[in-house]
Parts: structure tokens; C-alpha cells; sequence
């Protein structure tokens, strides 16, 4: 079915334009995957937005950038 036959006017994806942006990635930081646990959170909305956009210009998943921000946060202050 070709778009202009949909009933519905399909939706822009924003991150479209911020994928053909990114050049290169940085070397990801080695997180153990052996034992993951599915957690919920609540954040400001905007917050969250700019997470993602930062996540896709890196070339990670969400709760992959928040995981290793959180690991570098904790190695800063020593816990």
C-alpha cells in the first residue's frame, strides 16, 4: 500500500534526521550483560527527550547511554 492510500497521515520521525547527522561512534564502554533487570523510572519529560536525542547521536540504545552515564557518575564519586 503506497502512503498517499493510508487514511491516516503518517508521522515525521525526528530521529530520522538526526541518523544521516551521525558520522562516526565512540568506542562503547563494556557493560557486563550476563544479569539484566528491568526497572521503570519517571523523569521530566524534556529530560528524557534530550536523553534520546543524545543516545542516537551516539549510536546507543536509551538504556544503554542512561547505564553507562550512571556507571561513570558512580565511578566519580567513588561508589
Amino acid at each position: 500500500m503506497a502512503e498517499k492510500d493510508l487514511p491516516f497521515k503518517k508521522r515525521e520521525n525526528p530521529f530520522d534526521k538526526l541518523n544521516a547527522k551521525v558520522t562516526e561512534t565512540k568506542p562503547k564502554m563494556k557493560v557486563q550483560v550476563a544479569e539484566r533487570e528491568k526497572y521503570t523510572a519517571t523523569m521530566d519529560k524534556n529530560l528524557r527527550m534530550r536523553i534520546k536525542i543524545a543516545a542516537v547521536k551516539k549510536g546507543k540504545q536509551l538504556s544503554e547511554y542512561i547505564e553507562e552515564a550512571v556507571l561513570q557518575k558512580l565511578e566519580r564519586e567513588g561508589d
